[in-house]
This record gives structure tokens, sequence and C-alpha cells, in this order.
């Protein structure tokens, strides 16, 4: 038998949580549980999906830098260096540099906040 990833450890506990403890709880500690439980899912989400999402972005990054970046942060850095430069003032050039952002961005939110993508 496998060992649960934490992702599912905490899914686990954040259901727990919401269906046993919860409903035993007087009304004052129901909003501070429901954040909690809240804080638990997303940090489920970023567990399970962050090291995918990352690539995807390094990716995305390198491809509009033109050169093979060794990490994301080093991406993001190159990225808003030839952002600075110019690099990306064409029209084309700027649209492709737009719609990768937005792109990072939706993958992000889909794990912070999946309900504001719908």
């Amino acid at each position: 038998m496998t060992q649960p990833h934490a992702h599912e450890l905490l899914e686990i506990a954040r259901q727990t949580l919401l269906e046993q403890v919860l409903p035993a709880l007087p009304g004052e500690l129901r909003y501070p549980t429901l954040m909690i439980a809240n804080a638990m899912a997303i940090a489920a989400r970023e567990n399970r999906l962050d090291a995918v999402v990352s690539l995807q972005e390094q990716t995305r990054l390198a491809a509009l830098i033109d050169v093979p970046a060794p990490s994301l942060q080093q991406a993001r850095s190159q990225l808003a260096r030839a952002i600075r430069q110019g690099r990306h003032d064409a029209q084309h050039s700027a649209r492709t540099l737009v719609e990768t952002l937005r792109q990072v961005t939706l993958d992000r939110l889909a794990i912070s906040n999946p309900k504001a993508v719908r």
C-alpha cells in the first residue's frame, strides 16, 4: 500500500473538519473554521498542481525570451529585463506577451481561487 500524498492528507483532514468538527462547533467558531478549511484546500491544490504549473510557466516564459532558463525565477527575471528593454513593444510581440502572461495568471489563479476562473 502506498503512502498518501500531502495533498490527499490535507483533503481528508479538510473533509473531516467540515463534516465532523464544524457541525459540533458553536456559531462564533464557524467562520474561522471555514477559513481554515479554505486554507487547507488552497494548500492541497498548491501541493498537487504547483510543480506542473511552474514547469508550464517556465516553458512559456522561455519561449518569450528565446533562451531556456535554468529556473523559473531566472526566466521571470530575464523576461522582466526584456520588457524593460522594449523587446516586446512590437504589436505582435506585445500580443504574445499579454496572452502568455494571461495564461500564467489563470494557471496560478486556478490554484489559489479556482472559482474566479470559471
